[in-house]
Order: C-alpha cells, then sequence, then structure tokens
C-alpha cells in the first residue's frame, strides 16, 4: 500500500510473440564482403574494403554483428545490434567501434523500393559529432548497393564525409 511498489509475479508475465517486422532483417544475415570509394577522399584512402557478418540473437529479436574496414591508412572494427522497438513501433540499432565511437539510431524501411534508411548520431572517426544517414538497397539477396552521408550538424547543411559501395554476400 501507499508508495510501495507492487509484487511482482512472474506466473502471470508472459513473453510476448516475435515482433514480425523483425522478418524485414533477415536481408543481413550472413556473411559479406565489402568494398567502397569515400567520395571526399584523396588518393589510396578513397578505396575502403571490409567484412561483416550478421546474426540472430536473443530468440531471433535482435541481430547482432560484426563488420571490419580497411583503407592504406585507417582500420576498424565494429560491433552491433539492430532490432524492433515494440512500443515506439521502429527499428532501432546501435554500433560501436574500437576507436571508442558510437552510432545510434533508427531505421525505416521501404517495401517498394527495397531500400533501408537508416538515420544515426554518432563520434565520426575524426572524434567530432556527427549526424548520419545510410541508405541500403537490396539488389538481390546476396547484393546490397548502400551509401553513407555524414554531416557535422543535425539540420544536415554541412556535409562531413559521403560513402558508397556494394555489399556481397559470401554465405
Amino acid at each position: 500500500s501507499g508508495c510501495a511498489a507492487p509484487k511482482i509475479d512472474f506466473a502471470n508475465i508472459k513473453q510476448p510473440a516475435r515482433a514480425a517486422e523483425l522478418d524485414k532483417y533477415n536481408v543481413f544475415v550472413g556473411q559479406w564482403t565489402w568494398e567502397a570509394e569515400l567520395l571526399n577522399a584523396q588518393g589510396a584512402d578513397k578505396q575502403w574494403t571490409g567484412t561483416a557478418e550478421w546474426k540472430w540473437t536473443l530468440d531471433n529479436r535482435c541481430l547482432h554483428g560484426t563488420m571490419s574496414a580497411k583503407c592504406p591508412d585507417a582500420k576498424f572494427d565494429s560491433a552491433g545490434v539492430w532490432s524492433w522497438h515494440p512500443k515506439d513501433k521502429k527499428y532501432i540499432w546501435w554500433m560501436f567501434n574500437n576507436w571508442g565511437y558510437p552510432q545510434e539510431g533508427t531505421a525505416t524501411y521501404d517495401e517498394t523500393n527495397k531500400c533501408w534508411s537508416m538515420d544515426y548520431k554518432s563520434v565520426g572517426l575524426d572524434g567530432t559529432s556527427s549526424f548520419g544517414r545510410y541508405t541500403m538497397k537490396v539488389v538481390d539477396p546476396k547484393t546490397l548497393e548502400w551509401t553513407m552521408h555524414e554531416w557535422v550538424d543535425f539540420t544536415h547543411m554541412t556535409s562531413k564525409m559521403e560513402m558508397k559501395g556494394t555489399y556481397k554476400k559470401k554465405s
């Protein structure tokens, strides 16, 4: 009574059904190689390569992945989790890298165009705040074409970095 928290009885609390929206993430599951061009870089640092692997965890309610990326002058590794927020009814995701810089965002999927749009805020590889957007076009089950545009401000007035590339599924 009063301000005390009610007693919890897990006999009356059941795990909800898995959200069907999570199935849209299936396109990412597997091992990938990728190549990209950093559009506003010069010389050898324009060309990037890497690998990625995504798999389901937590009763297929969370997509967990790792990614590596390199160019001649830089290299980093990342880990991420993507899921569906059952109350807010939206896709959510986080990525963390070995430079200590996080990304967090939301995503939408355009079924007609088979395209993901993933907006985020982060600390960029240069150590400054960033606001960005990935787009991932599902070309076929083994090919994703993507772009990334990062800005220094949330109004997207000043560009910071732009990339475009292709993921190819290995398995």
